[in-house]
């Protein structure tokens, strides 16, 4: 059976303070997210944007919005090219709404309901008030959360679409047209994206810690590397190029995403990575980071070193992680003050944290 789905994408965001839309989550717009689960499921995809801003995305066909949620709808069915089962209507401020969800919808369409709504519990009590004064309490057993992708067989989507009426979502107009409308199970991940905090909470954090260090070198022509800086000082011995910030950085990140250590991604037993370039290794840590759908917030780094006096080098070591990285990073250097072999000058180490972001875990 042909399923289609509809975006509508083409609100101001007035309660956000702009056109959320656009706004980027997890190195895509929310638009693009709603594009990317629709695209899974339909043969043919198609977002209503703001007039003034009819930006290409891929898998989809792009149509100029109304005024209204249920105008965009309308211009939106409009310009579908064929005549399918089935047509869906997705919200792009629900960007992480579940491809479950989409399916769930689809197979009870396909199983003859006329229009489907994808929804949840309400866990408060509700009451309803008037001004500052409490009428009543409402039996929330029976009532439900709406939420998007609603899906409407094509003729009963026609039906709302030929109405011209308006409605806060396709679902409460089918009804009002004595169409039978009924509930699958949706998902907390399909929350609605309404005002800058709601997004932010679409977002998960994680911390992980990294620590690093090697004796210095008596070989005279090893160069001292942090952060992929060269700076005056004796090298350090190590079967890479020994450079114990981006050690600890990778160690942080990798630890942050469940991954382990750079030793469970690059051992230093392997011949092919002797002298290696160690911000050539944090690349390849930083893209395991990637697959998982993580990027790298901030990062806190302390090198521990009783010599070489670090200062003038700390703002070029973070600049140079800056560019790799794409987060913010802060690096600064502690004297171990005589204490123990790093306090001997014997070595050199470094302690790293990072925070890393993503979105939230899947969720059925």
């Amino acid at each position: 059976m042909a399923v289609a789905t509809l975006v509508v994408a083409a609100g101001s965001g007035r309660r956000f303070g702009g056109p959320k839309q656009f706004e980027a989550l997890g190195g895509a717009s929310l638009v693009e997210h709603a594009v990317a689960a629709a695209t899974s499921v339909s043969s043919e995809v198609v977002v209503a944007l703001p007039a003034g801003r009819l930006e290409s995305i891929d898998g989809a066909r792009v149509v100029a919005g109304g005024a209204t949620r249920s105008e965009s709808v309308r211009r939106a069915f409009a310009a579908l090219e064929g005549r399918p089962d089935f047509v869906l209507v997705h919200d792009a401020a629900r960007p992480l709404a579940p491809v479950s969800v989409f399916e769930r919808v689809i197979a009870r369409l396909a199983k003859g309901a006329d229009a489907v709504v994808p929804v949840l519990a309400i866990p408060d009590t509700v009451k309803q008030v008037e001004g500052d004064r409490v009428r009543a309490t409402i039996d929330r057993s029976t009532l439900r959360a709406a939420q998007t992708p609603q899906g409407f067989r094509y003729d009963v989507l026609r039906a709302v679409v030929e109405s011209a009426m308006d409605g806060t979502d396709d679902a409460a107009v089918a009804e009002s047209l004595g169409y039978e409308v009924v509930v699958v199970q949706g998902a907390p991940r399909a929350r609605k994206v309404t005002t800058r905090q709601d997004l932010h909470e679409l977002v998960g954090v994680r911390v992980g810690f990294g620590v690093d260090q090697h004796a210095v070198s008596r070989d005279p022509g090893r160069h001292l590397v942090l952060g992929g800086v060269r700076v005056a000082g004796a090298g350090l011995e190590a079967h890479s190029d020994g450079d114990v910030v981006a050690h600890a950085v990778a160690d942080a990140i990798l630890g942050a995403a469940g991954i382990g250590g750079i030793g469970d991604v690059y051992r230093d037993s392997d011949p092919a990575l002797r002298g290696a370039d160690s911000m050539a290794l944090l690349r390849g840590c930083l893209e395991r980071v990637w697959e998982r759908g993580l990027r790298v917030a901030q990062v806190d780094v302390t090198i521990l070193a009783e010599r070489p006096h670090l200062a003038g080098e700390l703002g070029s070591i973070a600049a140079n992680l800056e560019r790799v990285l794409g987060g913010s990073v802060l690096v600064k250097a502690k004297r171990p003050e005589g204490l123990g072999a790093l306090g001997r000058g014997e070595g050199l180490a470094a302690a790293a944290v990072a925070l890393l972001e993503g979105l939230l875990g899947d969720e059925s």
